[in-house]
C-alpha cells in the first residue's frame, strides 16, 4: 500500500481503518483511524457511528460553499482568475497609490479561424495552453485573468513600463514559440498585447483598461503578433 522500500516498522505505524462519509446515497470522503483495527465490540464504535453520521453532510456543505467560491473568482475553462477577481485585485491598489502598476491585455490572434477549422474543442485546448504559458510569464504576486472568449490580462502591481514591456514580450515570444498540439499535429499561435502604465503615461489607475485596449487594437490593426504601448491619448 505505501510502495517498496518503507520499512515493516513504518507500514505498521501508519496502517488505518477509512469509515465512509455518505451525504445520502454519495460517498463525499472517508474518515480514517490511525492504528490497528477495532474490534466490532469496541466502545469507541458506540460513539463513532453518530459522528459519521454528522460528518457526511458537513463535508458536503463545505465542499460546495469551497466550490461555490471558487466559481465566483475563477474561469471555469483555464483556472485563471476570471475578470471580476481581476477588477477586484486593481482596486485594492488604491486609485492614489504611489507605486507604479502596468496591466497588458493579450488577445489570442486569430482565434475564430481556429475554431471554425479544427472545432471548438481545440479551440478550449488552445485557450488553456496559453493560460499555463501566461502563468509561466509572471511572477508571484501578478494576476493572470481571462476576461473574454480568447482575451486575457495581465495585472503587474510594482511594475513600471519599462518592466511591463519585458513581460509582455516574454508573453508573445513564449506563445509563439510553444506550438499548440492537437490530435498529432502542431499549431502555430501568436498574441497580440496592448500595455498600459500608471503613473506614466496613463495617470489615472482607472484609465487603465480603456488605455490597454486601445493599444491592443493598435496591436491588432499593425498586423498581430506584437506588443503596443498605451500612450497619454491611448
Amino acid at each position: 500500500m505505501f510502495g517498496l522500500g518503507v520499512p515493516q516498522r513504518r507500514r505498521s505505524e501508519r496502517a488505518g481503518t477509512a469509515y465512509p462519509l455518505t451525504d445520502g446515497s454519495l460517498i463525499v470522503g472517508a474518515l480514517v483511524l490511525l492504528g490497528s483495527p477495532l474490534e466490532p465490540d469496541a466502545p469507541l464504535l458506540e460513539d463513532l457511528g453518530p459522528l459519521l453520521t454528522d460528518l457526511g453532510p458537513r463535508l458536503a456543505a463545505a465542499r460546495a460553499l469551497h466550490d461555490a467560491e471558487r466559481r465566483a473568482v475563477v474561469d471555469p475553462l483555464t483556472g485563471l482568475r476570471n475578470r471580476r477577481e481581476l477588477e477586484r485585485a486593481m482596486a485594492a491598489y488604491g486609485p492614489k497609490s504611489s507605486e507604479p502598476a502596468t496591466l497588458v491585455y493579450i488577445d489570442l490572434d486569430h482565434f475564430k479561424r481556429l475554431n471554425d477549422t479544427l472545432g471548438h474543442p481545440a479551440g478550449d485546448a488552445a485557450l488553456k495552453h496559453v493560460a499555463r504559458l501566461l502563468e509561466a510569464a509572471v511572477r508571484d504576486g501578478d494576476v493572470v485573468a481571462r476576461i473574454g472568449g480568447e482575451e486575457f490580462a495581465v495585472w503587474l502591481p510594482r511594475t513600471p513600463l519599462r518592466e511591463g514591456v519585458e513581460v509582455a514580450e516574454r508573453i508573445r515570444r513564449s506563445v509563439a514559440e510553444k506550438h499548440l498540439t492537437w490530435s498529432g499535429s502542431v499549431y502555430p499561435l501568436t498574441t497580440s498585447c496592448g500595455i498600459a502604465s500608471y503613473p506614466e503615461p496613463i495617470g489615472d489607475l482607472l484609465n487603465l483598461p480603456a488605455a490597454a485596449d486601445a493599444a491592443l487594437y493598435r496591436a491588432k490593426q499593425a498586423g498581430r503578433n506584437r506588443v503596443e504601448k498605451a500612450t497619454q491619448g491611448h
